[in-house]
């Protein structure tokens, strides 16, 4: 009898619960769809930017409908400009690329000091424009890395049984050119052999360092997605026009990595302002998602009659030998 008393009251209840609906009215502005333009340009690498439509996140969209619906191929274009001048040819719609956004791609490959300006226009919607600043190649250089002994405290037992573990200590001097202010990425990556498969993949090292340069960026402004996993920033707040030295430690790698590595390197690159403010402002984003007490996190644009970002960046890969 208990059992059959309990069994109703649970129906009961869900009842009750199916039958409390709050249907909460919004009476702000619905904003209209805009253009979003979203580019880097990198020294080295053809120039190519992505174009897609925003959605209110209220707006009731169909299922299956993409960001790129509405956008008039065949009327809509986008340009680019190289120091005041237009690129000869127009820039192309790449129809093998990311089906989420329309990708153009240019003939040109951005070079250290050019100004470049994008323009973004399509029937339906308000033009879309943006510039900014390609940097100079970062002056980074290695100048000594040595393998010791790894440190482990109460684990140098247990792991004295399995393998040796070791600290890569890389020095580095980063010789800053005084110019516009920007920012410097750093990352590690080994090149791994998979001798099962007989093929190659690429493993990200996150590494510390107790120098200034690093100790003036908090953790959430310090990540960088550009320099992979464990990749950090630095600025040239401290350093303008001045040779500076400085260490890293790459920690715990095993003897069984050593044997697999086929090179070892660090990603630099120098970063302008733009891409600087839209990956930081993207990583506080990747932070608040989930958290009991997040806030809302506003990503970063300099597009103008649109959203999204422009930015740039100059990369070099650096081995490391010891």
């Amino acid at each position: 009898m208990k059992k059959i008393l309990t069994a109703n009251l649970a129906a009961v209840l869900l009842l009750l619960a199916a039958g409390c609906e709050k249907v909460i009215e919004f009476n702000g502005e619905v904003l209209e769809p805009r253009l979003t333009l979203s580019s880097c340009a990198q020294v080295g690498d053809t120039l190519t930017a992505c174009v897609a439509s925003s959605v209110f996140f209220l707006a009731d969209k169909k299922s299956g409908a993409a960001f790129t619906d509405g956008l008039d191929t065949l009327r809509g274009s986008v340009r680019c400009f190289v120091n005041g001048e237009k690129t000869p040819r127009p820039m192309w719609l790449d129809r093998g690329a990311d089906a989420a956004s329309l990708c153009y791609r240019a003939d040109y490959t951005p070079a250290p000091g050019d100004h470049i300006r994008l323009e973004a226009d399509f029937p339906g919607f308000d033009p879309a424009w943006a510039e900014t600043r390609v940097p100079r190649e970062p002056a980074i250089e290695v100048l000594s890395a040595r393998l010791v002994k790894a440190n482990l405290g109460n684990w140098d037992a247990f792991f004295e049984e399995m393998e040796d573990i070791f600290d890569l200590e890389i020095t580095l001097a980063v010789t800053d050119d005084a110019s516009y202010e920007k920012y410097y990425c750093l990352g590690a990556a080994a090149l791994m052999l998979d001798e099962w498969n007989e093929d190659l993949f690429r493993v990200h090292y996150g590494f510390s360092s107790n120098d200034i340069l690093f100790r003036q960026m908090d953790r959430s402004d310090a990540l960088s997605l550009l320099a992979g996993d464990g990749g950090r920033y630095f600025s040239d707040a401290l350093i303008k026009g001045q040779r500076h030295s400085f260490t890293i430690t790459v920690s715990s790698i095993s003897q069984w990595e050593l044997d697999t590595m086929v090179s070892f390197g660090l990603q630099t690159a120098t970063v302008n302002e733009n891409l600087y403010w839209y990956d930081y402002s993207y990583q506080q984003s990747m932070f608040s998602v989930g958290g009991l007490f997040a806030e809302g996190v506003t990503l970063y644009s300099n597009v103008n009659g649109g959203y999204g970002y422009f930015g740039a960046a100059a990369p070099v890969w650096l081995e490391v030998e010891w």
